[in-house]
């Protein structure tokens, strides 16, 4: 017995020896890394910026600065140095554009995108627009009723709230309506201007940021919305719903859009504003809908808005909604851009026929070529 204890022992040992022996015959087969992807499924993008019918900027969460040349095919991460979530990115031409973010974030670019330098924007607060009407003339908009300005292309900035000074006989019942958060800003010219916020904020400026308007008070006698026994009637007008973009194609031509659905427009340069009109399609006849009514239904927020060419605009806002402007001054729910369930942030068009649509969390870029008849999803 204790003979075939010891055969089965060396038998065993040999086989051990044996299989080492094997797998020092094979070279360790190294396998080659995943290829990293430009756009993943956890991206969300916030901001696009072309700069000719097949170049653009997209931006997004986590510092992420993507750029296309062949209308979206391809795309080239560019480091730009920190991981903040950026918000908002306009090219004033080929070489020269801003960026702004978290944390007070603003950078500049000299060089076409390739290299970005941080600003000292000297606030740390978020700051979620910008607009240049020329490389060295811009408006940043943000958290606490920011407003930065530059005029030297960011060597400096004048740094404003830009608020409604209360009496002080009411200043303590103002207090939940100061320094409204500030989202959007659309500036035509040096001199005229305007900003959107929370509250139904809209400001206008004719003369670079100097001095400062309110608009929104032409909106209240159209805003039907029921005031309870505890309401203060004399903030009526921060009853309105909170904007988040604002859009001029000219002075005098603007819209806005923002948390109701809502689509607000001027033909006067913000002296007069008209809630807008919504059809379920295009050709439909607008609905009827009283803005502020209680049996008002509810409508996906809309995040952005861009008035192009001589009469053509587009909204998106929340669960892949997309409306586009009609002939009759109505926004319609626009079928032709692909149905996804999530956020559509931003829609630029550099013209009446190259657009773009983008968004998240699932990396979301839409381009068109035909003035939004097809859409392409661009992966990278």
């Amino acid at each position: 017995m204790e003979r075939k204890l010891r055969a089965y022992s060396l038998i065993k040992t040999l086989f051990v020896l044996v299989a080492l022996a094997n797998a020092g015959c094979h070279r360790e087969v190294a396998m080659p890394p995943l290829p990293l992807r430009n756009i993943t499924s956890t991206d969300k993008f916030f901001d696009v910026w072309p700069t000719s019918p097949t170049r653009a900027f997209v931006v997004g969460d986590r510092g992420k600065v993507l750029l296309t040349e062949d209308g979206g095919r391809n795309w080239k991460r560019i480091d730009i140095g920190t991981q903040l979530g950026i918000f908002g990115i306009q090219m004033t031409d080929d070489q020269n554009g801003y960026l702004c973010g978290q944390d007070g974030l603003v950078m500049r670019t000299r060089d076409g995108g390739k290299t970005w330098k941080r600003l000292d924007s000297r606030t740390h607060l978020f700051i979620f627009g910008l607009s240049f009407p020329d490389a060295n003339h811009g408006f940043f908009v943000g958290d606490r009723a920011l407003v930065l300005s530059t005029t030297n292309g960011g060597e400096s900035f004048i740094k404003r709230h830009l608020q409604k000074i209360f009496p002080p006989e009411i200043s303590d019942y103002a207090l939940p309506y100061e320094e409204p958060v500030l989202y959007s800003t659309s500036f035509t010219d040096v001199d005229h201007g305007w900003v959107v916020g929370e509250l139904g904020r809209i400001w206008a400026t004719e003369n670079a940021g100097k001095s400062w308007t309110e608009q929104q008070l032409s909106l209240l006698p159209q805003y039907k919305y029921p005031t309870g026994p505890n309401d203060d009637l004399r903030f009526n007008d921060f009853l309105l719903p909170t904007f988040f973009s604002v859009s001029f194609r000219d002075p005098k031509h603007g819209a806005a859009c923002g948390l109701e659905g809502w689509v607000i427009q001027t033909s006067d340069g913000g002296k007069t504003w008209t809630f807008a009109h919504q059809a379920d399609k295009p050709g439909a006849p607008p609905d009827t809908l009283v803005p502020g009514a209680p049996h008002f239904p509810a409508r996906d927020p809309l995040f952005s808005i861009d008035l192009f060419g001589g009469d053509q605009g587009i909204t998106t806002g929340l669960t892949g909604t997309v409306l586009r402007l009609q002939p009759n001054g109505a926004w319609a729910r626009d079928p032709r851009v692909p149905a996804v369930p999530f956020t559509l942030s931003q829609a630029r068009f550099f013209d009446a026929l190259h657009g773009w649509i983008v968004g998240g969390p699932a990396g979301t870029i839409l381009y068109t070529e035909d003035g939004g008849k097809t859409w392409r999803f661009c992966q990278g």
